[in-house]
């Protein structure tokens, strides 16, 4: 309900009497408080509170069901006052992504290279599973924030630590991201899903036609057992292939790690 606050202004005089106007204002109790909060707010906002506003929105709704009038909305503040932080949509979701990548565990210290890779690369992975509507932000928007290289750092350290040289850890970096990107692209897109993978007939089949089994017989034979892969257990596989090669390459060129 309404609250009527009555405002006496005695102003004019008339005849030697004095007179009276009266003005009635009315004030929603319930439109203040929500003006105070929305201040409020505005006074608490900064690039860390929106974009885990934003981050939270993405793992309910998803990538393209954000908007900046949305966040405003979800944080009580005006749409425009978030542009002081972040210039456009596009800015706003690299610093979503800054915030992911800050959540991947970095190694112990004192870890093996190889132990080193594989806690990172678990890690990665587990972000980007723990966020599955966001993770399509990581292949993107690379780390740049202090807190979203962390990892990195830590797994440049365990090259150099084992006898890498600069060019080699670049060299494994890359190929360690380009792995962990693909691999969490390919489990999340259901891309050996059973569903995905059904081989699609001629549409009009009669006596000429080729049958898979004829034509392909290597893929009717495989594909099942592609269907039938534990996510998990093939991303470990992949990764130990490649620290292998790792291992390999630097053999070959008189170092071993």
């Amino acid at each position: 309900m309404a609250l009527r606050i009555v405002v006496i202004f005695y102003s004019l005089r008339r005849l030697g009497s004095r007179v009276h106007r009266t003005f009635e204002i009315c004030i929603d109790p319930y439109a203040v408080r929500c003006q105070e909060g929305r201040g409020n707010m505005a006074s608490k906002l900064g690039q860390r509170v929106i974009a885990e506003a934003a981050l939270a929105a993405i793992d309910a709704d998803g990538v393209e069901a954000l908007s900046m009038r949305r966040i405003a909305q979800d944080l009580g503040s005006s749409a425009m006052s978030l542009y002081t932080y972040f210039p456009d949509k596009n800015s706003l979701l690299d610093g979503v992504t800054q915030l992911l990548l800050a959540e991947v565990e970095a190694p112990p210290e004192d870890a093996h290279w190889r132990d080193a890779m594989r806690h990172i690369m678990r890690a990665v992975r587990l972000v980007g599973l723990r966020h599955k509507n966001a993770a399509v932000l990581i292949r993107r928007f690379p780390p740049h924030t202090p807190d979203a290289l962390v990892f990195v750092e830590a797994g440049f350290r365990a090259f150099r630590r084992a006898g890498f040289d600069a060019l080699s850890t670049a060299r494994c970096y890359r190929a360690l991201a380009a792995y962990s990107l693909g691999t969490i692209d390919i489990e999340l897109g259901g891309y050996f899903t059973a569903e995905s993978r059904v081989i699609t007939g001629n549409a009009r089949e009669d006596i000429g036609s080729a049958s898979s089994d004829r034509l392909l017989p290597l893929v009717t034979e495989i594909g099942p057992t592609l269907n039938e892969q534990d996510d998990a257990a093939e991303f470990e596989y992949g990764l130990e292939l490649l620290l292998d090669g790792f291992a390999d390459a630097m053999a070959r060129a008189g170092r071993t790690v």
